[in-house]
């Protein structure tokens, strides 16, 4: 079976964009011609790959089989690209997608530095929707914690810190060291989204307590926490280094919740061999390994 490059292309264009037109908008052909190439794979596999849905087409079950394994083909010609022309690497774009833009800044600012001619795509988000991203290949790195081994998955730690309560200067518990789940649930607390791994860790220290807490406000950003804190709305919760010290509140930490929070750097191993990949997680381990004085494997 003989599927031709031009037709990968227009159904990986399909399917990115859910609609002809479009796609054949991002190819720069017409939209019959990219219809013209899904019919030829359609008569090829004696089956649909898309079903028309409102104002665009869907995945079949066929469809999402073979995309499975044209989604890579786009990696593969970046790479046969990088060979035959290794002087366009410092020309490379790069998307990432983050759950700590605070902590990475100082590597993207490297990143730029080493690579002026560059360009990053940088989109925030839970560490659940960062790994969607990621594993959807709608990004090339992701910035999040990754506990877990996958196969798929290759990762780089980076970064390390703890839970904290972050509470109004002049709360009652101001004055402590360190704070217990059993003190904080008798106050009011503001929690983040359920997906977020913050939050996540909050949700196990008071679970392994034998606690159930009732939150008064839910936020969506560390932004909106601190100033909901700063108000005197409850007490939030963060990871140290996800939010700036402010002489406004306290960042105190948590008694059940003082294992560390690792802060990786994730690829798919299948990519590993794009240079903007293998660019930025070299960058990475440079920076990893200046700041703990290990030298570079």
């Amino acid at each position: 079976m003989d599927i031709s490059l031009s037709e990968i292309r227009a159904f990986n264009a399909t399917v990115k964009n859910g609609n002809y037109t479009k796609a054949a908008s991002d190819l720069g052909v017409s939209q019959p011609a990219v219809t013209v190439q899904i019919r030829k794979i359609e008569s090829r596999f004696n089956g649909a790959l898309f079903e028309r849905i409102n104002n665009g087409v869907r995945l079949t079950n066929l469809g999402q089989e073979l995309y499975r394994v044209t989604r890579q083909y786009p990696d593969l010609e970046a790479s046969i690209q990088a060979l035959a022309e290794p002087e366009r690497q410092t020309q490379q774009t790069i998307h990432v997608a983050t759950a700590s833009p605070l902590i990475f800044m100082p590597l993207f600012a490297n990143f730029y530095q080493r690579f002026p001619e560059s360009q990053l795509h940088i989109v925030s988000g839970t560490t659940t929707e960062c790994r969607k991203m990621l594993l959807d290949r709608e990004v090339d790195i992701g910035l999040f914690p990754c506990p877990l081994e996958e196969n798929s998955i290759s990762k780089l730690a980076y970064h390390s810190h703890h839970l904290m309560a972050i509470l109004p200067l002049d709360h009652p518990l101001g004055n402590q060291k360190q704070l217990s789940v059993h003190q904080l649930i008798d106050y009011p607390l503001i929690f983040s989204k359920t997906d977020a791994y913050t939050q996540k860790v909050v949700d196990h220290a008071f679970k392994e307590a034998g606690l159930t807490p009732f939150p008064h406000i839910h936020m969506d950003s560390r932004y909106d926490t601190c100033e909901a804190v700063i108000y005197g709305l409850g007490i939030g919760f963060s990871l140290a280094n996800d939010i700036r010290p402010d002489s406004r509140y306290l960042m105190v930490p948590i008694q059940e919740a003082q294992e560390e929070i690792i802060e990786h750097v994730v690829w798919l191993k299948a990519r590993s061999g794009l240079p903007s990949i293998r660019n930025f997680v070299q960058l990475a381990l440079e920076n990893r390994c200046a700041e703990t004085g290990k030298p570079i494997p």
